[in-house]
C-alpha cells in the first residue's frame, strides 16, 4: 500500500495541473472574440471573393455578437494581400479569405513566392464553391462539348480562347481542357473577364472558361452558348447544362472557391471556434440567397478537409504551369 501512495498522489496532481491549463483554453474559447475582427480580401470590391467575404462577415458578426470587418488589399495576384495576413499576430484578429489562385495557383506561378500557402497559414474552413461555365458564341457552329472537340480537330489552327489574364483561374481551366481534350488551342489573355467576354460574344474569340457569376444572364439572354460546367455535377443555378465529366471528360474538376485561412500559430481553440460557426452560416437561407446571384453556393469542410484541397490543387496547377510553360509578367 505505501508503494502505491505517491503513485497515486502524483496522478491526483497530474490530473489537477491538466484541468487547471484546460480552464484558460475553454475559457479564451469562449471570450473570443472580444474585439473587432479583421477579414482581409485580396481583390478588389464587388467581386465573388469581396461578396464572400462580406456575406460570412455579416452573418459571423451576427453570431460571435463582435464585428468582423472585410478589409480589401487587392493587387499583384494577391500577393501583398495575403502576406500581410501570414504576418499578422496569430491571435484570430486577422483573418484571410483566400482563394485558389492565392493559395493553388500562385506558388506554381511564381518561384520566389513571399509566402507559403501550406506553412503560414492554418485553414479555418471553406465558405463557398463554383463551377466554371465552358462557353462559346452563338454563332459557334457546335452545341456540345463533343462536337467543339471535332470542330477543332478540323480546324487547322485549333481554336482562340480568351481568359482574364495569364495564370489566372479561368486560362488554366482553359489549358486543362485543352490538354484533355487532346486539341489546339492559342490562348489570349486580356485584362479582365469585361473585354474577353465583349469579344467572345462578338465572335472574335472561339470560347472561355468563365464564372458563373458573370457569364449566367448572357447565357440566359442567348448572347453566350454554355456548353458545360467545370464541376462533377451539374449546376444549380444552370441545371439544363451537362457537366464535363457527362460529355467524356472523366478527370476534369474545376471549381472556384473561397475560405477563411488564419496565420499559422492561430489557437486550435479558435480556429475550432471559428470552423464551427463558419458552417453554421454556410447553412443559412440568407448565405445561400446573397451568394446566387454570383453563381456560387454555400460550401463548409473542415480544417484538416481545406489544407488537403490546397495540397491536391497545388500540385496539379504547378504540374500544368509547368508543361504548358506559363509565365506570368
Amino acid at each position: 500500500m505505501q508503494s502505491n501512495a505517491p503513485l497515486t498522489r502524483r496522478t491526483v496532481c497530474a490530473l489537477g495541473a491538466a484541468t487547471l491549463a484546460l480552464g484558460p483554453l475553454a475559457a479564451r474559447a469562449q471570450a473570443y472574440p472580444s474585439k473587432p475582427v479583421k477579414v482581409i480580401v485580396t481583390y478588389t470590391p464587388g467581386g465573388a471573393n469581396d461578396v464572400t467575404a462580406r456575406v460570412y462577415s455579416q452573418l459571423l458578426t451576427e453570431r460571435l455578437k463582435q464585428s468582423f470587418v472585410v478589409e480589401n488589399r487587392p493587387g499583384a495576384s494577391g500577393v501583398p494581400g495575403t502576406l500581410s495576413v501570414a504576418k499578422a499576430d496569430p491571435d484570430g484578429y486577422t483573418l484571410l479569405v483566400g482563394a485558389g489562385g492565392t493559395m493553388t495557383i500562385n506558388p506554381g506561378l511564381f518561384p520566389k513566392l513571399s509566402y507559403d500557402p501550406v506553412k503560414d497559414f492554418v485553414p479555418v474552413g471553406l465558405a463557398a464553391r463554383s463551377p466554371l461555365v465552358l462557353v462559346v458564341p452563338p454563332t459557334m457552329p457546335v452545341k456540345s462539348v463533343a462536337e467543339l472537340i471535332a470542330y477543332a480537330k478540323t480546324t487547322p489552327d485549333g481554336l482562340t480562347f480568351a481568359s482574364p489574364g495569364a495564370g489566372t483561374p479561368l486560362h488554366l481551366a482553359g489549358e486543362l481542357f485543352a490538354r484533355q481534350a487532346q486539341i489546339k488551342t492559342l490562348h489570349i489573355p486580356y485584362k479582365g473577364s469585361s473585354p474577353a467576354l465583349t469579344d467572345l460574344m462578338a465572335g472574335r474569340v472561339d470560347m472561355m472558361f468563365d464564372v458563373l457569376g458573370s457569364s449566367m444572364a448572357f447565357v440566359k439572354s442567348g448572347k453566350l452558348r454554355a456548353l458545360a460546367v467545370s464541376s462533377p455535377q451539374r449546376s444549380s443555378h444552370l441545371p439544363d447544362v451537362p457537366s464535363l465529366q457527362e460529355q467524356g471528360l472523366r478527370d476534369f474538376d474545376v471549381t472556384t472557391w473561397f475560405g477563411f485561412f488564419a496565420p499559422a500559430g492561430t489557437p486550435a481553440d479558435v480556429v475550432a471556434r471559428l470552423n464551427t460557426e463558419l458552417l453554421a452560416a454556410a447553412g443559412t437561407a440568407e448565405a445561400r440567397e446573397k451568394l446566387a446571384p454570383l453563381g456560387m453556393e454555400p460550401a463548409g469542410s473542415t480544417p484538416q478537409e481545406l489544407r488537403a484541397l490546397v495540397r491536391q490543387e497545388q500540385a496539379r496547377w504547378k504540374d500544368l504551369i509547368r508543361l504548358a510553360s506559363i509565365k506570368v509578367e
